[in-house]
């Protein structure tokens, strides 16, 4: 793996020194194909996915069977599908628009629109720690709704459901949600007549962000926002000067805030713009973000922490392209780049983003089912073939990793079936899990774990810096253990430093995880570099580096100048009738450490941790009754 890194940032690496690794690791995308996952019959009439945890996803779809129409799932664990279920364990009549969501704590669910007594009804079903489905629950107005379209779906992370739809009746469009919690009714809500299309996304806490249109100024989008503890807010119209389509996008992240994409008319082409929404639900400034020809295909996706990517169809210098630009969180959208330079036509697609910047768009492109994809922004976008698409449904979406699936039907009369392909984007997870906060040793291990839910691990490697014990700056960091395959990797320390350590693990299909968190250790300053008079030096089998420095008299003292510190330790022997000492920083008491116990032993005793570095003098001095022993054994002098 380290031939990756240093190909990638050569210039900046030296010899055995580690000086750059990319905030955002490039690596390989490998795509783990799922094949059939709904079993063969008639075609599917709608699919979709929703992915949660790492490597994990649920997949729906209805498809007609004798007497009807059945709604079905399969869920994958870890990239691995199990066998299709029945959601509707009975035919039920024209079961369609189907839509899976799921949250990283486990709790699924499918949302459908189903037909009874010639109307449209909004279904919903919840799975169950047997393995089973809870059979159907109506979550629209039981009467007075003759059609419904457009249904969106979320969930949060307490398994509340979050539905949107736009039903008719009496020739009268509304935009309508549901709320629905587990063991209760659910909870309607509509937005007024003559309201159309929404658009909802949901995040962990229980926000819900909505918008919708309506003929307001000749025709304007609105959004709202659901919080847990106060419902709906107030709608608010999105700042375009002119009209505006129909159509509009929103996205939530973790922390409340999101955006809403719409498709702002001007000189009588739908340019793609996009307002930031705050957690109250504040509207910011419309981003112009398409020029020239139309922006159709509007897509809009928030990763959890709040990174933006809006993408959209248009045709430029004689070609039908999908363009793309991202946020950062806290930041403007920077210029739009190309995510597709050539499709056929003007393309549907769904876009996805990761924490990490990875995107992915995935469109239909001439009957094969396209992914294209990056792990940096700094990169072009690459294609991944997922396979031939025969009908217009698809779906797709990105686990919390970054990772894609996505799923298709593949048309072949009553050979039909659901076809699902993973694209592992990002690589393994690590963390360092050993040493503690210091070692009472030169000699050493570090320990970690790595975990990769798709591609599997291939190899890890360990990256270290360090400071001396009267430095207040780290070495450059330093590969110390390159392709491991496992650990311990056993190190040796010098005396007096502190070590920091990295783990960075490649997966199977090449791809390299981002580092993991730093986890640092001290091995101890031994005794033998504190100053003063009237000690006893000796070796001593068991000590720390085979040393200690001893006495029995009250007033004597050790010091050590030229310190710098954010946290310091007193390596000491505990004996039974041991004695006590104070330590001192600059002449300040910092604590006094009582060294008797009930038995002989060696100890690290904590003296203080500051926030920021300091710098100065230490001072031991013993100050119980003279006859009682000290022992001293080191210094913990840790960054």
């Amino acid at each position: 793996m380290r031939s990756k890194v240093l190909g990638l940032a050569a210039a900046a690496i030296t010899a055995g020194a580690l000086t750059f690794v990319p905030s955002v690791p490039a690596g390989a995308v490998g795509g783990i194909d799922g094949g059939n996952i709904s079993g063969s019959g008639d075609v599917p009439n709608s699919v979709d996915v929703a992915a949660f945890g790492s490597g994990d996803a649920v997949a729906a779809w209805a498809r007609p069977v004798p007497g009807g129409t059945k709604v079905y799932a399969a869920i994958a664990t870890n990239g691995v599908w199990g066998a299709p279920k029945a959601v509707t364990a009975a035919a039920v009549t024209d079961a369609h628009d189907v839509h899976a969501v799921a949250n990283d704590a486990g709790d699924l669910a499918v949302v459908w629109n189903q037909t009874t007594g010639g109307e449209h009804k909004v279904r919903g079903s919840r799975y169950l720690p047997n393995g089973t489905w809870d059979g159907s629950t109506l979550l629209s107005p039981a009467v007075d709704i003759e059609t419904v379209t457009g249904i969106g779906a979320g969930i949060d992370g307490a398994g509340r459901v979050h539905v949107a739809y736009q039903s008719e009746d009496a020739d009268i469009e509304t935009a309508r949600a549901t709320f629905w919690m587990k063991d209760a009714a659910p909870q309607f809500t509509d937005f007024g007549a003559n309201s159309f299309k929404p658009s909802i996304d949901v995040n962990p806490a229980g926000a819900a962000l909505l918008s919708y249109f309506k003929f307001t100024n000749g025709g304007s989008i609105f959004v709202t926002r659901r919080n847990a503890s106060l419902g709906w807010l107030g709608p608010k119209a999105v700042a375009w000067p002119d009209k505006t389509t129909d159509e509009s996008v929103v996205g939530l992240a973790d922390d409340g805030r999101g955006a809403v994409l719409i498709g702002g008319l001007e000189d009588a082409k739908a340019r793609a713009v996009v307002s930031k929404v705050g957690t109250s639900g504040s509207l910011g400034a419309v981003n112009v973000l398409s020029s020239g020809n139309t922006a159709i295909h509007r897509d809009l996706a928030v990763s959890p922490n709040g990174t933006l990517q809006a993408s959209w169809s248009t045709y430029e210098n004689s070609s039908y392209v999908i363009r793309q630009a991202v946020a950062k969180p806290d930041e403007g959208f920077g210029t739009s780049g190309l995510a597709d330079p050539s499709t056929v036509t003007y393309q549907p697609h769904v876009g996805l983003i990761g924490d990490r910047r990875n995107q992915v768009v995935v469109h239909d492109d001439a009957d094969a089912l396209t992914l294209r994809h990056r792990t940096n922004p700094i990169l072009p976008f690459s294609t991944y073939a997922a396979g031939t698409q025969d009908s217009g449904a698809f779906a797709a979406d990105m686990d919390r990793d970054g990772n894609a699936v996505v799923v298709g039907v593949r048309e072949n009369g009553l050979s039909s079936f659901v076809n699902a392909d993973w694209l592992d984007v990002t690589g393994p997870r690590a963390d360092v899990t050993a040493p503690g906060p210091q070692v009472t040793s030169k000699a050493f291990d570090v320990t970690w774990s790595a975990t990769d839910s798709l591609a599997g691990l291939k190899s890890s490697d360990v990256i270290s810096s360090s400071a001396a014990w009267n430095s207040g700056t780290f070495s450059d960091p330093e590969v110390v253990g390159s392709n491991l395959v496992s650990g311990p990797l056993h190190v040796s320390g010098g005396l007096g430093r502190t070590y920091c350590y990295e783990v960075q693990s490649e997966d199977l299909v090449e791809n390299i995880g981002q580092r993991s968190a730093r986890r640092c250790t001290s091995v101890p300053l031994d005794d033998t570099a504190l100053l003063g008079s009237g000690w006893s030096r000796a070796a001593k089998s068991g000590q720390f580096n085979g040393t200690w420095t001893t006495t029995s008299t009250k007033g004597r003292t050790l010091t050590r100048a030229g310190i710098k510190a954010k946290r310091l330790a007193l390596v000491a022997n505990r004996v039974p009738n041991g004695g006590l000492v104070e330590v001192r920083w600059n002449g300040t008491l910092l604590k006094k450490v009582s060294l008797k116990g009930s038995a002989a032993t060696k100890k690290a005793y904590p003296i203080v941790t500051w926030a920021g570095l300091h710098t100065g003098t230490l001072t031991i001095k013993v100050i119980s009754a003279s006859g009682r022993p000290v022992r001293i054994d080191g210094l913990v002098v840790a960054k």
